[in-house]
């Protein structure tokens, strides 16, 4: 807890925590602006190593990453705020038979959250300070500074683990001028616990809180433009956009806990999984709109279904896949699509010789 009377700004993160509290986050903390070491060095060696795969602008961004007082980001910042929201950790389920991560089940948090960051940031603005918002749409790791913000820490998965809340939580960052009066940094807490980095499908962990995003299936479903892999496919499960694998064995998520009602599960999740086969871009835009699922493009969900119903389809999927394989626009998904038929037909092969 910080003493309000040490605030240069006169109280100011105090009207800046009361009223995130009323605007929904759960957590607040702050952070005094430094260069991130040694965040920033594991950074610099994962891009070197091509672990961010697609991800180019996780390079072209690295060194602003590093430090937010880069005049690409803050010129004169000096306080990063953090704020976490949590999301809820019902079971990640619709499209079925396929899997949609929880954070994407609901509302998109960009426009959500941005809305509530604005009222905050405006606090902030009228007491003469600039600042810069962001919900992971900014080149900030949030991670890192929500950890030295004392929100929670990282996880051997990578994720930050926030206590009473687990990893089930969107995260948010302010980069400010004003001077406010920082938390203490959360030390990690797992222990000798592994259970994250075994029960990777595709076994993406390199190690401890470090991740080879090429094998990352959330990574595959949303980030990765072309055919997944076919040695990762089967790994891949019945799962459509993102994954939760390593955070469902975490015992900090071991308590199911409520998530903010903005992101209530959507209806859209009730339509069976490859209606996602039948879609053109305008049907995308038009099912997906203010949802997260929108970012993996029409090719990306379209290709994701069909991996999906091949790991976990049956007989009265072939018809929608083999006209898929035929006649899709996309090579991508056509190539998918077969695949996945012909991996049905084998389980109905084996079934009744």
């Amino acid at each position: 807890m910080t003493d309000p009377s040490s605030d240069p700004s006169g109280g100011l993160r105090e009207r800046l925590a009361a009223r995130a509290a009323e605007l929904g986050f759960a957590r607040f903390g702050v952070a005094t602006v430094a260069p991130l070491d040694p965040e920033a060095d594991a950074l610099r060696a994962w891009l070197a190593a091509g672990h961010h795969g697609q991800m180019r602008w996780m390079a072209d961004t690295a060194e602003v990453r590093a430090d937010p007082s880069d005049p690409r980001m803050l010129a004169g910042a000096r306080s990063v705020v953090a704020l976490a929201t949590p999301y809820g950790d019902a079971p990640a389920d619709g499209l079925r038979p396929g899997v949609v991560a929880r954070y994407a089940r609901g509302r998109d948090y960009h426009n959500v959250l941005s809305k509530r960051l604005r009222k905050l940031t405006a606090i902030l603005r009228e007491a003469g300070f600039a600042a810069r918002a962001s919900v992971d749409s900014l080149p900030v790791l949030e991670r890192a500074w929500a950890q030295r913000a004392g929100l929670g820490f990282v996880g051997k998965n990578a994720c930050l683990i926030v206590p009473g809340l687990g990893s089930h939580v969107f995260l948010s960052t302010i980069v400010t001028e004003a001077t406010l009066p920082p938390d203490a940094p959360m030390p990690a807490r797992c222990g000798d616990c592994a259970r994250c980095l075994d029960a990777c499908p595709t076994a993406a962990f390199l190690g401890p809180r470090s991740l080879d995003a090429r094998r990352c299936i959330s990574y595959l479903t949303i980030e990765h433009d072309g055919a997944i892999d076919p040695a990762l496919r089967e790994g891949v499960g019945a799962r459509v956009f993102g994954c939760d694998v390593c955070q469902d064995v975490c015992p900090f998520n071991a308590t199911e806990r409520p998530g903010d009602p903005a992101f209530a599960r959507h209806p859209r999740l009730d339509e069976p999984l490859e209606a996602l086969l039948a879609l053109d871009d305008d049907g995308l835009r038009a099912w997906g709109e203010g949802s997260p699922l929108r970012r993996a493009g029409r090719e990306g969900l379209a290709r994701n279904a069909a991996v999906a119903l091949g790991n976990v389809g049956g007989r009265r999927h072939l018809p929608v896949l083999q006209r898929a394989a035929a006649e899709d626009a996309s090579p991508v998904v056509r190539e998918a699509a077969a695949w996945a038929a012909s991996r049905i037909a084998s389980r109905i092969a084996s079934r009744d010789p």
